[in-house]
C-alpha cells in the first residue's frame, strides 16, 4: 500500500469507527438503555481520538529530529495512561456498561474489516501479486 492510498483509507476508517460505534448507541438510546448507549459512544469516541492522536504522534516520530522523536514517545505513553484512566473511571463510576464499552472500543478492528472488504484496492492502484 503506498502513501496516497493510506491517505484515502484513514478518513474512511475514521468514518467507519463512528458508524460502527454510533449505530448501536443510537439503537440503545431508542430502547432507553442509557448505560449501553453511553458505552458504545464512549468506546467509539475514545478509539477515534486515540487513532487521531497516534496518527499525529507517528508522523512526528517519523519526520522529526531526535528530540522530536523522544517527545513523540513520551506523548504516546502519556496518551496511553490518559486512556487507561478514562476507561477505568468510566467503568469504576458505572457511567457505562463495560460490555458496551468493549464493543465500542472494538470499532477500530471492525472498521478496518469493513473497509478492507468494501475497498480491497483503492482506485488507481493495482493489486499486488
Amino acid at each position: 500500500m503506498n502513501r496516497s492510498s493510506e491517505g484515502r483509507r484513514l478518513p474512511r476508517l475514521k468514518a467507519w469507527i463512528l458508524a460502527v460505534s454510533m449505530a448501536p448507541a443510537a439503537v440503545s438510546l431508542i430502547l432507553r438503555s442509557y448505560p449501553y448507549a453511553a458505552g458504545f459512544a464512549a468506546g467509539g469516541i475514545i478509539i477515534l481520538l486515540n487513532l487521531i492522536g497516534s496518527e499525529r504522534t507517528v508522523r512526528q516520530f517519523l519526520e522529526g529530529s531526535a528530540l522530536a522523536k523522544a517527545m513523540a514517545v513520551l506523548i504516546q505513553f502519556a496518551k496511553l495512561l490518559g486512556t487507561a484512566a478514562a476507561l477505568g473511571g468510566l467503568v469504576y463510576f458505572e457511567f457505562v456498561s463495560p460490555l458496551a464499552l468493549l464493543i465500542g472500543l472494538s470499532a477500530l478492528p471492525a472498521g478496518l474489516m469493513f473497509d478492507f472488504f468494501i475497498f480491497p484496492v483503492n482506485k488507481g492502484e493495482e493489486k499486488e501479486s
